[in-house]
């Protein structure tokens, strides 16, 4: 392990278990964090090495996955969801973690995934020049969040929300009732299942793993359901940047511009 990751899971541990002590105890804390999947190759703030030093630091009792049953169980690739194989499948190769999986599988995984790729299937047939923009729109928008992100608070802030609701704004209007429905379905049944895991172990430390895309919906349902248990993550990472080194100067190497740039 590297010396810089030390020296982030030393911060990332004290900011746990100090920060806020007087919210909850160490035992029970809840933590929802949103994992960038490629974009984490692309993001020197919170890179793979970010998000393991995260989990390692937290120390998790339990862990609540955004994957299907199946890919669970068998460890498997996870297409759009690079961090698995990089990061979250090797480090529960060597724990002994809990974990629970938020995404549906069989018959509801099909339903839902089918419904939602249909209508976005007719889009793209009755007006081409609108389902382009929509990709068009989801690219700048990673490209105005990589701008936005410094470190893990940014990813985690309330801009990267309003941003992130502003594309799925979009989708629901052009590709239609249909869409929504199916992302409804698709949130309530994650949410209920990380509710479900999240209640089913009191006393236990949790933290679920979702999406930039979906962080914002997963803490507020987590914070209705155990409001006394949760850290809001950018509370958690902003006391690990405030104990950390100070802004990106021209000589260090591990600064987030100069990586940027090399």
């Amino acid at each position: 392990m590297r010396i810089r990751q030390l020296l982030v899971i030393h911060i990332l541990l004290a900011a746990a278990t100090g920060q806020h002590a007087s919210a909850t105890t160490a035992d029970d804390q809840i933590l929802v964090i949103g994992a960038l999947h490629a974009l984490h190759e692309r993001e020197p703030g919170f890179d793979y090495h970010g998000l393991r030093a995260a989990i390692e630091a937290f120390a998790p009792d339990v862990m609540v996955l955004e994957v299907r049953p199946d890919e669970l169980a068998a460890r498997k690739a996870t297409p759009g969801r690079p961090e698995y194989p990089a990061v979250i499948w090797p480090l529960l190769g060597r724990s002994n973690v809990q974990t629970a999986a938020m995404e549906p599988g069989g018959a509801t995984f099909d339903a839902i995934a089918g419904a939602a790729g249909a209508a976005f299937a007719a889009l793209r047939e009755r007006d081409p020049a609108a389902a382009a923009a929509l990709t068009r729109l989801e690219s700048e928008a990673d490209a105005i969040l990589l701008t936005h992100w410094q470190s893990a608070v940014e990813v985690h802030d309330g801009l990267t929300a309003q941003i992130v609701g502003g594309v799925q704004a979009a989708q629901f209007a052009l590709a239609g009732p249909e869409f929504v429905a199916a992302q409804q379905d698709w949130d309530q049944y994650m949410a209920k299942q990380a509710v479900a895991t999240v209640q089913a172990h009191p006393g236990k430390r949790v933290m679920i793993v979702g999406s930039y895309k979906n962080h914002a919906l997963l803490e507020k349902c987590i914070g209705k359901a155990a409001p006394q248990r949760l850290i809001p993550a950018a509370t958690w990472f902003g006391a690990a940047r405030a104990a950390t080194i100070g802004p990106a100067e021209p000589g260090n190497p591990h600064s987030r511009q100069n990586r940027k740039q090399q």
